[in-house]
């Protein structure tokens, strides 16, 4: 193994661990709005409590985002720079997004108006679905490929960067953040709102063994090699075997809950 290979195995555990530590909280602030206004209480305190299981780590997990980022530019400059000028568009449609998000969570508490709450919830869910999305088209368009040319430039059309594979990785993620987000704010709080946080994850369950297994399948059938049937495998059984131990904590939960 060489030092491309080192570079590029870092490069994928930097950007695994961003997911990783990032999917929930883009989880969260997706479901925000909704498990605010879902079940009992004051849909305000409801947002607050959702919000604050993020609030200690929310910031600090956007680190991985950028060391990933400059270890792309120091390392490979020239996949860099064709990758950031091929999906300028998407990438800065993430980039605003995550920005909105950020003015929103920072932003929502320190003025004492609900109107202004209501805008700032707007940014957090607009912030936290975009990137949710364009994160899966933007990994389906780098697994499908674009036509590049010697000069390292890409010659791609529209259909090369939205098509049914692309859109079908973006809700792929969505779908998985979203149930991520849940089972984070279940596992974070306790009576109704964690109750309901279990309940969005059960629903959530067949949306993203769909999505994210026909994104998979379909992945495996049309880009990859024999030796890929293996991750694919072990993906499959970790996402069933999480949806298996979520099902269990919820039944537990609703044991434990007073009637």
């Amino acid at each position: 193994m060489g030092l491309q290979e080192l570079w590029f195995i870092l490069i994928a555990v930097l950007f695994l661990g961003f997911v990783v530590l990032e999917g929930f909280d883009f989880g969260v602030g997706m479901l925000m709005a909704p498990l605010g206004s879902a079940g009992e209480g004051d849909p305000e305190s409801r947002r607050r409590a959702v919000l604050n299981t993020i609030g200690p780590v929310w910031d600090a997990n956007e680190v991985w985002l950028i060391t990933a980022g400059a270890a792309m530019f120091a390392a490979f400059p020239n996949w860099y720079a064709t990758l950031f000028s091929a999906l300028y568009l998407p990438l800065l449609a993430i980039l605003f997004g995550m920005i909105l998000r950020i003015v929103g969570i920072e932003w929502r508490g320190k003025i004492d108006d609900t109107k202004w709450r209501k805008y700032a919830d707007l940014g957090i869910a607009v912030g936290s679905w975009l990137p949710a999305i364009l994160w899966g088209v933007a990994f389906a368009i780098l697994l499908r490929g674009l036509p590049i040319d010697a000069d390292h430039r890409v010659h791609a059309g529209i259909g090369d960067i939205l098509n049914a594979y692309t859109l079908l990785g973006g809700l792929a993620t969505a779908s998985l953040f979203a149930f991520y987000g849940s089972v984070f704010i279940a596992l974070k709080t306790a009576g109704p709102i964690r109750d309901d946080a279990f309940r969005f994850a059960r629903l959530l369950t067949l949306p993203v063994i769909l999505l994210a297994g026909g994104f998979g399948l379909w992945t495996q059938l049309e880009y990859g090699k024999p030796w890929t049937w293996a991750p694919l495998a072990v993906a499959v059984i970790a996402l069933l075997v999480s949806v298996a131990l979520m099902w269990s904590r919820s039944r537990e939960a609703g044991r434990s809950s007073p009637p």
